[in-house]
């Protein structure tokens, strides 16, 4: 996807409520307060030793904070993955503050609050379940979607896929003829809300504090609705494709480089921010690991919300520490679509932050996947990592014909 920001979540409190056994442990009902409505996420506190662990959640989908610590009055939840906070204190036996986003397109703040205890679970009827085709209305123009509900040990569930990949796990609730869906994962900030009128679902899809985009949705008809990632951005084939960025440390790598020489190479268009490359990380860890000593080379080009170098390659190092990623990542620019074209002009309708490209040994483009389909969208996502598996031992299988 091609938004999304970083999270350090912190809550601050006084100090008698940090302390083991305190009222801080256990599960909390958590809010954003969005222009439209309440968003709702969990959040799971429980000491650990003479400290505290816990889980940002969205249903049964749960991703622990890298550390809690504490510092001063206040304890930190940090995802060191993201950059943003939650800010809190204690009224009574609730947390009320709120959610900031500091990005380079300048500074976020989401009202926040929550209470002890666990969100209900509802289930959603059949008359709701399954795959709809939606149309998102923005202005005079309107964009295809993908909405999927289904019914887990938690409830009502869903995901919302576009043409770049999905927007993660929603979990929420159905009341009436209404649904309304949350995701909060310190990056994405969404809920999708809308009522079911005969075989048509109309609503509006709610991000960050204010966006409100409505939408149409009806019954799928099994006609594909979205594009393929396979036929979103395209590439000048004629020659090799040509990169040229520092690394970590400074030093410039270029696609010329005797490592890439004659190998089959994967090019991950990336953002440390961008959740949906979250997800496709450990599928690539798991390719360079199985198919480097054939002569698979992968290199990350990490596009970064701040454009400042330090504090990027810092961000960059602990994504690449996270998922213990052994191939080189490179700062290529800022998180803009229109970086990516000025620094890759080899390529065309480029929209999608992950993207990853597939060079045969010559280094020309022989595939690009524009997005990512992660493990909200279920069989899409196992078909996706199977295809990306596939076209890998297909291009090493292929003789070397030519030299870049």
């Amino acid at each position: 996807m091609s938004d999304g920001r970083m999270i350090v979540a912190v809550i601050v409190l006084g100090v008698s409520a940090l302390q083991p056994g305190s009222r801080l442990a256990g599960p909390w009902r958590a809010v954003l307060e969005q222009a439209g409505g309440p968003l709702r996420f969990a959040i799971e506190v429980e000491a650990a030793g003479a400290g505290w662990r816990a889980r940002l959640c969205n249903g049964p989908a749960c991703e622990p904070f890298s550390a809690v610590r504490l510092e001063g009055d206040s304890l930190v939840f940090e995802m060191a993955g993201y950059a943003a906070a939650i800010v809190a204190g204690f009224a009574g036996d609730s947390l009320i503050g709120s959610y900031r986003n500091v990005g380079r397109r300048g500074p976020r703040t989401i009202p926040f609050h929550a209470s002890r205890g666990r969100w209900p679970v509802t289930r959603g009827p059949a008359a709701l379940l399954g795959r709809w085709d939606a149309w998102f209305h923005t202005g005079m123009a309107s964009s295809p979607r993908v909405v999927e509900f289904w019914n887990g040990r938690h409830g009502l569930e869903g995901t919302v896929i576009a043409s770049a990949g999905d927007y993660g796990r929603f979990a929420g609730l159905w009341a009436g003829d209404s649904v309304m869906l949350s995701h909060f994962d310190g990056s994405y900030v969404y809920r999708l809300t809308g009522r079911l009128d005969g075989d048509t679902l109309r609503g509006t899809f709610h991000a960050g504090l204010r966006s409100q985009t409505p939408f149409t949705a009806i019954r799928s008809t099994g006609r594909p609705h979205l594009p393929p990632l396979t036929e979103v951005t395209r590439a000048d084939s004629t020659a090799p494709f040509r990169f040229a960025f520092p690394d970590l440390d400074g030093r410039l790598v270029t696609s010329g480089d005797e490592r890439f020489r004659g190998k089959v190479v994967l090019v991950d268009i990336f953002g440390t921010w961008c959740p949906n490359c979250h997800d496709a990380a450990p599928h690539l860890v798991r390719l360079y690991r199985d198919y480097h000593g054939r002569g698979l080379e992968i290199v990350g080009l990490a596009y970064e919300v701040t454009g400042d170098t330090a504090q990027d390659a810092r961000q960059v190092r602990r994504y690449r520490d996270q998922f213990g990623i052994a191939f080189p990542l490179l700062l290529a620019g800022i998180s803009e679509t229109d970086a990516v074209a000025g620094s890759l002009p080899q390529l065309a309708g480029f929209s999608a932050f992950p993207t990853t490209l597939f060079l045969d040994r010559t280094g020309r483009v022989r595939r690009i996947h524009a997005g990512f389909y992660g493990p909200a969208t279920g069989r899409q996502h196992e078909k996706l990592v199977a295809e990306m598996r596939r076209e890998v031992e297909r291009l090493l299988a292929e003789p070397v014909n030519g030299e870049r």
